[in-house]
């Protein structure tokens, strides 16, 4: 019998805005114990280095942690027993509606990386909508796709609420600077990273399509 493997997803940049890159990341890892204490283990060493009082570790995320937090807490997730994959959408300023089913057709891209080795998931999404009815499109339509001798629960919470999904927001932020202006920070990551995607929004959009 296999073991839950436990998966956070989140994203960095915007679907709706006439930008060139839109990212997304997942992080999962089996022993979820592990990097639990993660981004709250740099934030207090960054308080003391700093001599001030720390951030609240629950509110770190990519956009407003210094780029020595965004290091340390890459380098200690690259320590991790973790498999990380990557989808960057090639948007060329092009505006996508954010709805629930361009969201969700770009999550199963992203997910299919993982989900034939680790068919046994619990999926923590940052809560991307709110409205009942667009949670249950994102739920049925990954669970459509899921592969049948999996098993699949979802969950949809605010990211602070979970310390995986903030690790995947460092990790999608990390991969949105690079395409966007050149970070190399996220190269830190470069042996734990399993899959990296890279693709036209309206390829992406074509491959679902046809499958669902």
């Amino acid at each position: 019998m296999s073991h839950i493997v436990h998966v956070g997803l989140d994203e960095s940049g915007s679907l709706s805005a006439a930008t060139a890159w839109f990212a997304m990341a997942v992080v999962a890892t089996a022993h979820l114990d592990e990097i639990n204490n993660l981004i709250m283990r740099v934030a207090s060493r960054s308080g003391k280095r700093l001599k001030r009082e720390r951030k609240p570790y629950s509110e770190l995320k990519w956009h407003n942690a210094s780029e020595r937090v965004r290091r340390d807490v890459l380098t200690q997730l690259a320590h991790a027993d973790v498999d990380i994959c990557t989808l960057v959408v090639r948007k060329e300023d092009r505006k996508i509606a954010d709805t629930p089913e361009n969201y969700t057709v770009l999550a199963c891209e992203l997910l299919q990386a993982c989900w034939q080795s680790f068919p046994d998931v619990a999926l923590t999404l940052d809560r991307h909508f709110t409205a009942p009815r667009h949670i249950a499109v994102v739920d049925t339509t990954i669970h459509r796709h899921w592969p049948t001798e999996g098993v699949l629960s979802i969950n949809h919470v605010n990211s602070e609420r979970s310390p995986l999904v903030q690790l995947a927001d460092f990790v999608a932020g990390s991969v949105y600077e690079w395409h966007k202006a050149g970070n190399p920070t996220v190269h830190l990551l470069q042996n734990k990273i399993r899959t990296a995607i890279t693709d036209d929004w309206s390829q992406i959009k074509a491959r679902w399509i046809q499958a669902s």
